[in-house]
């Protein structure tokens, strides 16, 4: 039998995948692209996403065992109220005060007996408050303030004060349940606590006299500066009830 290839020499092979597109000439291809431009790292305008540092820590709490919390609040405490830095400090401020007051007693009398008291203000000089004239207050401030020891020593009962509050309130979550509860800084301290009635307790309230050696009665020290806080600063720390 004979086959008839006639319609095959005259239809060309059909592919079922897609047509390959042609490859345009090399020359054509080439005369499209733009050329490259190199940009030096100095003329690029690229905003990084985010710029800001990363610190790593901010958020972390500190934490200290039991038998650190008993020993810094024992510390503290004894500091504070059993005689330590800053009784010490008073103590002997109470020298340099008694020297003041007796020369302003045989210089003007009559300004050394009325109602006034004084501090420790921000740059640490003493400061006079009370009803009194702008004169008389700046004749006191300027007699207090030419004796460095007693400017020296108040500054001393200031700092031991605010030191030792602060370790009294602890790391993290501040909490106190003595002096350290009140809201007293570097920048109200002068408003709360009145430095002349604390060099003026020699025993007098309570009738503890005062140590050989010392000027001031310890007992009455602290509980004058205790009654200061009571009446004229805010609690602003957690008080710790355990």
């Amino acid at each position: 039998m004979k086959v008839d290839t006639s319609a095959l020499a005259q239809s060309p092979l059909q592919h079922n995948g897609p047509t390959a597109p042609k490859s345009p000439p090399k020359d054509a291809a080439t005369s499209t692209l733009e050329p490259d431009i190199y940009h030096r790292s100095g003329e690029q305008d690229q905003t990084p996403t985010y710029s800001r540092p990363m610190v790593i820590g901010e958020g972390r709490t500190i934490v200290e065992t039991a038998e650190e919390t008993i020993k810094r609040t024992l510390d503290a405490e004894s500091q504070l109220y059993l005689g330590g830095d800053m009784f010490h400090a008073a103590d002997k401020m109470a020298e340099h005060y008694d020297e003041v007051m007796g020369m302003l007693e045989q210089t003007d009398p009559q300004l050394a007996k009325k109602n006034w008291g004084f501090s420790v203000d921000e740059q640490g000089l003493l400061k006079v408050s009370g009803n009194l004239s702008e004169d008389e207050i700046a004749t006191l401030e300027e007699k207090l303030n030419s004796n460095d020891a007693l400017v020296k020593y108040a500054n001393e009962v200031k700092d031991a004060f605010l030191k030792y509050t602060e370790m009294e309130r602890g790391p993290g979550i501040p909490s106190s349940k003595g002096w350290g509860k009140y809201d007293v800084s570097n920048e109200n301290f002068a408003d709360i606590i009145d430095m002349k009635s604390l060099m003026e307790e020699r025993g007098s309230k309570r009738g503890q006299m005062p140590n050989f050696g010392e000027k001031l009665s310890l007992l009455d020290f602290v509980d004058n500066m205790g009654e200061q806080l009571k009446s004229k600063a805010e609690v602003a720390f957690l008080v710790n009830k355990e």
